[in-house]
C-alpha cells in the first residue's frame, strides 16, 4: 500500500510538473511570435532553445521540456552537459526506458558556458552547436581534437559553433570585442572543421532596458557588417542573444536563437 501511495505521489509530482512547463512554454512562445510581429519577422525564424542547468536528469524538467516540444536544450558546464546528454542518449539499442527512447534521435545539445580548452574532447561528442568560441585558441582546440578523433564514430566530423561577443560592460563576461571579429573570422576559415554560423553575447547584468537593446543592436550589426565583409560565409546568420529577462528586445534587435530557462520552470520540482 505505501509503495503504490508513493507511487501515485510521484506520478501527480509528475504531471504537475509537465503541465506548469507546458503552460510556461506555450505562455513564452506566444511572447516571442508577438515581440516577432512587432519587428516585422516572422516567428518561425527565431529558435527557442530550453536552458535545463538547473534540472536534474531524471526530476521531470528535462522530460517536462521535450513533452512540450522543446528538442534544443542548453547547458553551461561540462560536468553537468556530459551527465545530461549521456543520460538522455538513446543511441543505445538496449536502453529499455520507455521515456528516454520516446526522445530518440530528437535532442539537440547546446553548450553555452565559458568552454576550458581542457573539456573540449569531452563535450564534442553530443554537441550541436557551441555557443561560446571567446577566444583563437579555443576555436584552435576544437579544430585539432575534431581532427585528432576523425576516425572516432562518437565525434562528428565538423561542429557548428558561434563566435561570443563581449557586447557589455561586465567584466565577468567573456568575449572578443566586436571589432575584432572580422580579423577572427579571415582566421576561423582556415579551421575547416569549425563551422562559424554566426555571433552570441549577453547584456549586462544590471542594464536598463535601453542598455540592453542598445547592447542587442551592437551585436546584430556586427553580423551584419560580417555579412557584408564575408559574402561566401552564407552560414553565417546565427543571432543567440536574449535570455528569459530580456528575450522579446533580443528578438526585436534581430535574435534567431533565445537561449530561456528560469521563465519556463515549474514553481517546484
Amino acid at each position: 500500500m505505501a509503495l503504490e501511495e508513493t507511487r501515485d505521489s510521484e506520478s501527480s509530482r509528475l504531471s504537475r510538473i509537465f503541465r506548469e512547463i507546458q503552460e510556461k512554454v506555450d505562455k513564452t512562445r506566444e511572447k516571442i511570435t508577438e515581440a516577432a510581429r512587432r519587428a516585422g519577422r516572422n516567428p518561425s525564424d527565431v529558435l527557442l532553445v530550453g536552458v535545463s542547468k538547473y534540472a536534474k536528469p531524471n526530476d521531470g524538467v528535462v522530460e517536462g521540456l521535450l513533452r512540450a516540444g522543446i528538442f534544443d536544450l542548453a547547458e553551461n558546464r561540462e560536468k553537468t552537459f556530459v551527465e545530461k546528454a549521456t543520460y538522455w542518449n538513446v543511441n543505445d539499442d538496449n536502453l529499455t526506458n520507455s521515456q528516454r527512447l520516446d526522445f530518440r534521435g530528437k535532442i539537440k545539445w547546446h553548450f553555452i558556458g565559458a568552454m576550458q580548452r581542457n573539456k573540449v574532447r569531452k563535450i564534442l561528442p553530443y554537441t550541436t552547436l557551441l555557443h561560446s568560441i571567446d577566444s583563437v585558441k579555443l576555436l584552435e582546440t576544437v579544430d585539432r581534437i575534431l581532427g585528432e578523433e576523425a576516425d572516432s564514430p562518437s565525434y562528428p566530423q565538423s561542429v557548428a559553433a558561434l563566435l561570443e561577443v563581449h557586447i557589455s560592460r561586465d567584466e565577468s563576461k567573456q568575449g572578443f570585442a566586436p571589432d575584432e571579429i572580422p580579423n577572427v573570422l579571415e582566421i576561423a576559415q582556415k579551421y575547416k572543421r569549425v563551422n562559424i554560423c554566426g555571433l552570441m553575447g549577453m547584456a549586462g547584468l544590471n542594464a536598463t532596458c535601453e542598455e540592453t537593446r542598445r547592447q542587442f543592436e551592437l551585436l546584430r550589426k556586427t553580423l551584419e557588417r560580417c555579412r557584408e565583409l564575408f559574402p561566401e560565409l552564407t552560414n553565417f546568420k546565427e543571432l543567440s542573444m536574449g535570455m528569459s529577462g530580456d528575450y522579446e528586445l533580443a528578438i526585436e534587435e534581430g535574435a534567431t536563437i533565445v537561449r530561456v530557462g528560469s521563465a519556463l520552470y515549474p514553481e517546484k520540482f
